[in-house]
């Protein structure tokens, strides 16, 4: 158990705290770690079959449900999907999480809490009217109700709802707003917590769009058989009459909202020596590897996989490239997802006590922001079955081979040109030297010849990188003429 002293603890400090107390107490029993800040040590079992048992070398390691529910308590409005077999504390999990770290009594997140069923009605998701007021007044009050009101919010069985009913709340996952009557409702600022069980008789498939709104998702795993002893120690509310003496949340580790957004806000990424960001920088390549698509369209424009609408990745002919990324799903990543990269990056790497998010930090979180939004092509699923299940070592494979190529790309000589014509379109001038229009346009072009004669996708994006902000840059020229003349 923590032990409290005199000395005040920081933000940061507090959490980790909670975190490990949620263990402790048996309230989360989380020794299935499988996020590392840190590669470990794998050592292979039963002769290559290519089962490993991770060994910590350096760094943390963590439970991925416990660490990432803890980081959407955290946000303001963080969105979490929680996959599993019925029975084993996806639920349970979430109310611990959002009581300890929200501060929100249970008792509170109980009876906030939605139980989806094929019955569920928007009146007992969002809102009803006043009754009273609508019978003698006529005037129709919107009351939000215990859903939105609560600073957790949970929907349990979420896929036992129909689709219809779910797009109710598409715009609560969203944007932490909901609509009744016609009114927009803010909801208390909070996470949002919605569990599946696996399918069945009675569930509903969650749609492609609902699913992209959920900003983390992570499946729960059943106890380790070692875990059981410390989950029986904890209390049993059907024999000794509960465990309210375990949800004590000591002073000293009671936490100071804002000021946590706060500090993850102000965290930075970690910077090249020339500037750019090498978080960031990841994070586009790895956009920019899953969004283009070769059966989509010539004109690289159109050459992404929302445009791949009649031909896809999974039934187009064989094109020029092969064995790239991005043949190996099907659809490509939306603007919610690129700003719920860079919001968890930031989270994760505070959690960690990092002032800058470091590419591991990003590396780390991605397979739990990416698995239940994107779908591996019949080509991925021959290479490894597994996949179909394990998405999240889906995701962490694909997120290696895309890798490779952002290290290659990042050594070729390709990227000298590349950066020389960018620094040229945005400045003016190569190093201290000021160019002519004439020279920019000729250095540009060059590097653009120079960046196509590297046959891989990566150099088609980098190229047409080099095309956009040059032709942005003339169209200033033009706007900027236009302006003086109206001005004289």
């Amino acid at each position: 158990m923590i032990k409290q002293n005199k000395r005040k603890f920081t933000e940061q400090e507090k959490v980790i705290g909670l975190y490990h107390l949620i263990g402790e107490r048996g309230l989360y029993v989380s020794s299935n770690h499988d996020v590392f800040t840190e590669e470990p040590e794998r050592v292979a079992l039963a002769g290559g079959t290519g089962y490993s048992i991770p060994l910590l070398t350096n760094g943390q390691a963590y439970n991925s449900p416990l660490l990432f529910a803890t980081l959407t308590s955290l946000l303001n409005h963080g969105t979490m999907l929680i996959t599993g077999a019925p029975g084993i504390g996806k639920t349970t999990g979430a109310e611990f999480t959002g009581h300890f770290f929200n501060g929100t009594p249970l008792e509170d997140i109980l009876a906030s809490e939605i139980q989806g069923h094929p019955q569920l009605t928007e009146e007992k998701m969002v809102a009803s009217y006043d009754i009273g007021k609508l019978v003698h007044g006529g005037k129709r009050v919107v009351i939000p109700n215990k859903f939105l009101e609560c600073p957790v919010k949970i929907l349990d069985e979420g896929n036992r709802t129909p689709p219809d009913v779910l797009s109710i709340i598409m715009r609560l996952v969203d944007t932490g707003k909901a609509v009744y009557g016609g009114q927009l409702i803010k909801a208390q600022k909070g996470p949002l917590f919605v569990t599946a069980n696996y399918s069945d008789e009675g569930t509903f498939h969650f749609t492609p769009p609902f699913l992209d709104r959920f900003d983390v998702a992570v499946m729960v795993t059943s106890p380790q058989p070692w875990d059981l002893q410390k989950i029986r120690q904890r209390g049993d509310d059907k024999l000794n009459g509960g465990i309210e003496g375990l949800l004590e949340i000591p002073e000293g580790l009671r936490l100071d909202f804002p000021e946590i957004r706060k500090q993850m806000n102000s965290v930075s990424e970690e910077l090249y020596d020339n500037g750019s960001g090498k978080a960031s920088t990841f994070a586009d390549f790895l956009y920019s590897s899953l969004r283009f698509s070769q059966a989509a369209s010539k004109d690289l424009v159109r050459a992404t996989k929302g445009n791949a609408w009649q031909v896809n990745q999974d039934n187009a002919p064989p094109g020029h490239f092969t064995d790239i990324p991005s043949d190996y799903t099907t659809n490509e990543l939306s603007i919610r997802t690129v700003n719920a990269l860079n919001r968890y990056a930031k989270a994760y790497a505070w959690f960690n006590g990092k002032s800058k998010v470091e590419l591991n930090d990003l590396k780390n979180i991605v397979p739990y922001l990416l698995w239940h939004k994107i779908t591996p092509t019949q080509k991925a699923l021959a290479e490894d079955q597994t996949w179909a299940n394990d998405r999240i070592t889906f995701v962490k494979d694909l997120v290696g081979k895309i890798e490779g190529d952002y290290t290659e790309a990042i050594g070729n000589d390709a990227m000298k040109y590349y950066a020389t014509a960018l620094s040229a379109l945005r400045h003016g001038k190569v190093g201290e030297k000021g160019l002519s229009e004439l020279q920019i346009q000729n250095i540009t072009r060059n590097a653009i010849v120079k960046i196509g004669e590297v046959d891989k996708p990566y150099a088609l994006n980098m190229a047409a990188h080099l095309g956009s902000e040059y032709n942005s840059r003339k169209m200033r020229s033009v706007t900027e003429a236009y302006k003086d003349s109206v001005e004289q």
